[in-house]
């Protein structure tokens, strides 16, 4: 198998530099959040799901997605300058797929929303006394308002950056985005102390530590489920595959821990053993739309 080859935006811009296109039997173009970059700054320690794809053909990409970007917002990745002017300006070029991490980074940022008079629909979480009755689950310290709005928000940007594939000469290439796996709320930052990223949301919110996970796992879900109805509507987002990374099992981390542990290296990046778990059959879902588009299968 082979391993993913990965160039950036920059080696476009010199002919010493260029990658050479016509030696690799896949070209793709990817733009995302940290689960695509993580890992670059330090790669004897970290990974990412790019470093860890495998492919039956050779493949090189031109990641838009920097290790300075690693709290990218999909609003942010759709004005990208790089990643558009691959797709629609000077530099664009017909590529063989579009691999997008997104939606995360949002759904992190939606859990930081709190303080007086913020209205459910603005937030994703529930204030202790709005918390539904205890059959609930972990839904009950969901706000449905707050997840509608959510939901349109990404649908909004993920159909935005449809219309920036189809406005070049890409059009109707596959798109591919991966679901996330379900982390550990715990004091876990990233190196540099960035993070922790969702232990704050629930312990502002209150959400008993024993439901810390259940509250992760749920959300985590209802974004893979989100970003399959996507995929599901070809009218709005044709030619979009959605592969859901939640139904791979891998290593939970230990409740209050603040390292590495398990799949992880910190509260929501995964190790190299986790990136690979999600990476090896995401690749390979790849690479069958490809050939079935080829006519190759």
């Amino acid at each position: 198998m082979n391993k993913l080859k990965i160039y950036p935006p920059s080696s476009l811009n010199s002919p010493d530099l260029m990658p050479p296109f016509s030696e690799f039997g896949y070209r793709f173009l990817a733009e995302g959040d940290s689960w695509f970059t993580v890992g670059a700054l330090n790669p004897l320690k970290n990974s990412n799901l790019l470093f860890e794809m495998r492919f039956a053909q050779t493949g090189c990409v031109i990641n838009c997605a920097t290790p300075g970007d690693t709290l990218n917002h999909m609003s942010e990745l759709n004005s990208d300058p790089d990643f558009i002017d691959l797709l629609t300006g000077r530099r664009a070029r017909v590529w063989d797929g579009l691999l997008l991490s997104c939606g995360g980074n949002d759904l992190i940022d939606a859990l930081g929303v709190r303080g007086p008079g913020v209205p459910l629909a603005k937030r994703l979480l529930r204030e202790a006394a709005e918390w539904g009755d205890a059959s609930q689950g972990a839904a009950r310290y969901l706000s449905d308002a707050g997840w509608q709005t959510f939901s349109t928000y990404l649908k909004a940007n993920l159909k935005h950056m449809v219309g920036l594939r189809d406005a070049g000469p890409s059009r109707g290439a596959p798109m591919f985005l991966h679901g996330y796996a379900v982390p550990m709320p715990r004091p876990a930052p990233a190196e540099l102390g960035i993070g922790p990223w969702l232990y704050p949301s629930v312990q502002a919110y209150a959400v008993p530590e024993a439901d810390y996970e259940a509250v992760a796992a749920l959300l985590i879900r209802r974004l893979a489920a989100l970003l399959a109805e996507c995929a599901a509507d070809a009218a709005n987002f044709p030619n979009l595959h959605f592969f859901d990374t939640t139904l791979i099992p891998i290593q939970a981390a230990a409740k209050g821990s603040s390292g590495e542990s398990g799949s992880w290296i910190n509260e929501i990046h995964l190790n190299r053993q986790g990136c690979s778990a999600l990476a090896v059959p995401w690749a390979a879902a790849i690479e069958k739309v490809i050939r079935a588009e080829r006519g190759d299968d």
